[in-house]
């Protein structure tokens, strides 16, 4: 019991002393119970899971509702490979998701939701839930973007020199695939502050920086008090600062119920701002938020939520926000190897 509260107040130590701030524990944040220690195998593991989601609703003759069939079909890549040698850890993971719906009102394929999300890290562990890292992200959309209405529309561009552009029609061609594509590096010290299976919590803090190709991309910023929709055109830039990242996730209900959210926030000490943007650090701070809970209701089918919420100040002054409810079928072709004790 001592170990594991002398392990939980050193990790705590670290990313205090790295923040220059004051971490306040929860009283219990220690379970009753002694952690034990885990083995870790040496080698590669590997995973790699597909999936697929479908809704269907159809209405004929039904009082209030929209006549026809509403159709919502899914597909998800969810692929890691780990590599551990004693101290030396390898992560690799990457994830894809893309969801399209039908409606009655639109005679087509939309695209809702389209995610490619990559990362690569490595870890030292000067203890085995202690150390130095460093890692790469990649997040972008897989393919082209569009705002497609049901009604004739006119759109009100604004590019990036400050001309204004309109265009009528029905479909307006936003993005095109892998735009915008945002690059990330991070390096470290990281903390495994609690690993039971109920709930895993592990944090990491470092310096780093942030990468956004987006020239050429628009967005949809309609303020609502206009007949037309407004159009805003992106900019790339680059930003360095301080990341503060927070994972919290486990297993409940003989693995049932499996939940996870992630936290990170970074607050750009360098920046890039055009003449006349006086924003500071804190108007800058980017911040990414992810939730996920699944219900197994067979091994191989799940309910599961998730919930996105990103705020890129420099690129969009505002939360991007998604919401996911899925039926998904799954399989797994390679899965890691349960870890010894």
């Amino acid at each position: 019991m001592r170990t594991d509260i002398g392990k939980l107040w050193m990790g705590l130590g670290v990313i205090s002393f790295l923040a220059s701030g004051v971490v306040y524990a929860q009283d219990k944040i220690v379970p009753e119970k002694r952690i034990e220690e885990k083995k870790k195998k040496d080698g590669w593991d590997f995973l790699l899971t597909p999936g697929a989601s479908v809704s269907l609703s159809d209405n004929r003759s039904v009082i209030g509702q929209p006549e026809g069939l509403t159709m919502v079909l899914g597909a998800t890549i969810i692929s890691a490979a780990r590599y551990r040698k004693e101290h030396h850890e390898w992560r690799n993971a990457l994830a894809i998701t893309e969801l399209f719906n039908r409606t009655p009102a639109l005679d087509e394929f939309i695209k809702a939701t389209d995610l490619v999300k990559f990362e690569t890290i490595y870890l030292f562990h000067l203890m085995d839930w202690l150390g130095p890292f460093a890692k790469a992200n990649i997040d972008t959309i897989l393919l082209e973007g569009f705002d497609i209405r049901s009604d004739a529309t006119r759109w009100n561009i604004t590019h990036s020199d400050g001309s204004t552009e309109t265009r009528n029609g029905f479909k307006l061609r936003l993005t095109d695939g892998f735009e915008p594509l945002t690059l990330k590096e991070t390096a470290g010290f990281f903390a495994g502050l609690l690993d039971p299976k109920e709930m895993k919590v592990k944090g990491r803090l470092g310096f780093g920086g942030q990468h956004v190709f987006a020239d050429g991309a628009w967005s949809i910023s309609d303020n609502g008090d206009t007949p037309e929709i407004e159009v805003i055109t992106l900019k790339s830039f680059n930003q360095a600062g301080g990341v503060l990242e927070l994972s919290v996730g486990g297993e409940l209900y003989q693995k049932k119920l499996v939940y996870k959210l992630n936290a990170e926030i970074m607050m750009p000490f360098l920046t890039e701002l055009e003449a006349g943007d006086d924003r500071g650090i804190v108007d800058l701070t980017n911040i990414e938020f992810t939730a996920s809970l699944s219900f197994k209701v067979f091994a191989w089918l799940s309910i599961d939520y998730l919930f996105r919420a990103l705020r890129q100040p420099q690129l969009l002054d505002e939360f991007q926000i998604q919401n996911n409810l899925l039926l998904t079928a799954s399989y797994s072709f390679f899965q890691p190897e349960a870890e010894k004790k």
